[in-house]
């Protein structure tokens, strides 16, 4: 049992610090010289964002609607009195502190990082990669780096926009059923919203890409050499990306309270 437990921990070990070589070699790959390397990873970073932020957005409209309208459709049928700056304040509190960062990021985990992993992934099988670095082309600049702030970029879009659509969807329904009231639902998400929730929804998004982008490209990249590895890698990056992103919000929004002293009071 004890070599078992030790076995684990090894390879525990050995696959956390391989996947944080990936991330610090595309981003020692920044100080790179070539003004054509830097042309090239801009470009392959404008079509990450693209895929990501734009092509993403009906999903991400769709759910963000939906979700919106949900929870005020819950809170009216749970809470039928509560007032109507208490529901902004659980608007804000819930839906974009909490919701908007994390649903976005797991849409964009299954699409995007799906997407990466399994490109990735083939180039590795196909020799695709072997073959960049005989050329004299960093991996790492070319494949890693840009892939990882495009998703970052994109995400960080998303997550707004999800955020802004969620509240139309309240909203709607407000308007809809006629209570609570949403001039007071407005005070409360006006009395709560501040510049620390841009900040943290900016953490949250940014950090969740990171880990995207990151995670993807790792486990893509950590094919061998036979495509039917390719499904298994790509299974592992989302499931860890979207493991990761939860873990990451949840230590966040510790981290938030616990500095606002809402955790202490």
């Amino acid at each position: 049992m004890l070599a078992r437990l030790g076995r684990v921990g090894i390879d525990a070990t050995s696959s956390w610090v391989a996947a944080l070589l990936t991330l610090a070699t595309a981003i020692g790959s920044v100080a790179t010289p070539g003004v054509a390397g830097r042309r090239v990873a801009r470009r392959v970073t404008l079509l990450q964002v693209f895929f990501t932020g734009v092509q993403g957005l009906p999903i991400v409209t769709a759910t963000a609607l939906i979700i919106g309208a949900t929870f005020m459709l819950q809170l009216i049928v749970a809470a039928p009195g509560l007032p109507g700056e208490v529901v902004g304040q659980f608007l804000v509190a819930v839906v974009l502190r909490e919701l908007a960062p994390l649903v976005t990021v797991i849409i964009v985990a299954s699409r995007s990082g799906t997407a990466i992993a399994t490109e990735l992934g083939n180039m590795k099988a196909n020799r695709e990669v072997l073959g960049l670095a005989a050329m004299g082309i960093d991996p790492g600049r070319y494949i890693v780096l840009p892939r990882v702030i495009g998703v970052m970029a994109g995400v960080t879009v998303l997550t707004v926009y999800f955020a802004v659509l969620s509240l139309i969807g309240s909203v709607v329904v407000a308007l809809a059923l006629g209570a609570p009231s949403l001039l007071a639902v407005q005070h409360g998400v006006a009395a709560t919203l501040s510049v620390v929730d841009l900040l943290l929804l900016s953490v949250k998004a940014g950090g969740g890409g990171l880990l995207v982008g990151w995670l993807c490209c790792h486990f893509g990249l950590a094919v061998r050499g036979s495509s039917t590895e390719v499904p298994t890698m790509t299974g592992r990056a989302v499931i860890g990306s979207v493991f990761g992103c939860v873990l990451y919000n949840f230590a966040v929004t510790v981290v938030y309270y616990g500095l606002s002293g809402s955790l202490v009071q």
